[in-house]
């Protein structure tokens, strides 16, 4: 475990092992300077989604300098463990630690899995909580479902055109100004879907797409299942992490009082309860929201802890929908064969970046894509228990 205590001038490493030792870290890294480190991280793995070349040159240094201050450190206790539990701090919470770079070209992820918790305390107690990993995705009680997923919601076309004051739910109107959504169908996410459910047993698992993958359906998931599966958009409020959401479909007319097809984080912590090993958000943005000292960040990976998630997979950026699909699928297959969380998305990262993908051309052919880059994979981190 890596616990990360960030101070204005200096920040505190500590490092703990599988026999429960202690090592403390002193990095001479402040708040600001981090923060300016990653924002320029972030911006670098932006551009080389393009495959700029300069920028390119930019990430490696980057994505060295950041791995040489934050991990090289414990570089010596990491290599006897087996995976890396990491508890970041500040504007680490921002920061895509499976991108960052080790000396020979090695991204951290190809050496270990990785996953992100609150605190050690919170560790210990999903430790508890802990199912086998293919207990998990076998679901052994007769009335337990193994997965349910929600992808490409129903908007109705003149969501397009722009809301207008007469159109009912003062609550849509006001996300939609301030979050600027885009109306526009996801036909990836509801391939991303059809596709990972063909994984499960017809008779337990649960898919709503189009009008069906609405927001009372979300909210009435219930206890009896072990994986939730959201593949749609998403956004995040500055001004009021609360009211940052997930879109579901939206319905043809809007009354007040009732629900509007946005499931908004503060909806989550007040009235929806799962006794679930993982949930996914397959959407822009999902693991982040606002940072708040000692707490981390408040949005949608919060909300669904909260609300009763062992761990829950998110984005840090907006994600681009074709490779994020593929990247699902691969996870989910690794998931079902038994591999435990953590191991699962590592190994899916590893694919796309060691061979290209295979992707439809819109002809009814295939063509080859290459999704290297960390744009393509590094968004996604999990947050929770990985195993």
């Amino acid at each position: 475990m890596l616990s990360y205590s960030v101070g204005k001038e200096q920040t505190h490493l500590f490092i703990v092992t599988p026999g429960r030792e202690l090592q403390v870290e002193t990095l001479e890294l402040g708040r600001q300077a981090l923060e300016k480190d990653i924002d320029r991280f972030r911006q670098l793995i932006d551009q080389t989604r393009a495959g700029s070349t300069l920028g390119a040159q930019g990430l490696d240094w980057f994505s060295r300098r950041l791995y040489n201050l934050l991990i090289e450190p414990a570089e010596k206790w990491i290599a006897a463990g087996e995976r890396i539990v990491l508890v970041p701090d500040g504007p680490l919470h921002l920061l895509p630690f499976a991108a960052l770079t080790r000396k020979g070209g090695q991204h951290l992820v190809e050496w270990k899995p990785l996953s992100t918790v609150l605190s050690g305390t919170v560790f210990a107690e999903l430790k508890k909580q802990r199912r086998d990993a293919r207990d998990a995705v076998t679901a052994a009680e007769p009335s337990a479902r193994q997965w349910v997923a929600f992808g490409d919601p129903w908007f109705p076309p003149r969501l397009a055109e722009g809301l207008s004051e007469d159109i009912g739910e003062a609550r849509l109107r006001s996300a939609s100004t301030r979050a600027q959504l885009q109306w526009k169908r996801l036909p990836q996410s509801r391939r991303e879907v059809e596709e990972i459910a063909a994984l499960f047993p017809a008779d337990r698992r649960q898919t709503y797409l189009d009008r069906e993958a609405s927001e009372e359906r979300a909210k009435a998931v219930g206890k009896d299942t072990r994986i939730v599966h959201f593949a749609t958009h998403a956004y995040v409020d500055d001004r009021s992490p609360f009211d940052s959401g997930l879109v579901l479909s939206i319905p043809e007319e809007l009354a007040e009082g009732r629900d509007n097809g946005l499931l908004q984080v503060w909806e989550i912590f007040e009235s929806v309860r799962l006794d679930a090993d993982l949930v996914v958000l397959s959407a822009c943005e999902t693991g982040i929201g606002e940072i708040r000292g000692g707490e981390g960040i408040i949005g949608l990976t919060r909300a669904f802890q909260y609300a009763g998630a062992r761990s829950v997979l998110a984005s840090l950026w907006r994600v681009e929908d074709e490779a994020t699909a593929e990247l699902m699928e691969r996870f989910y297959r690794h998931l079902r064969s038994g591999k435990a969380k953590d191991e699962a998305l590592r190994a899916a990262q590893l694919e796309l970046i060691r061979s290209p993908l295979q992707v439809p051309d819109g002809r009814g052919g295939w063509t080859e894509r290459n999704a290297a880059a960390p744009y393509f994979w590094a968004a996604l981190q999990l947050v929770g228990d990985g195993q």
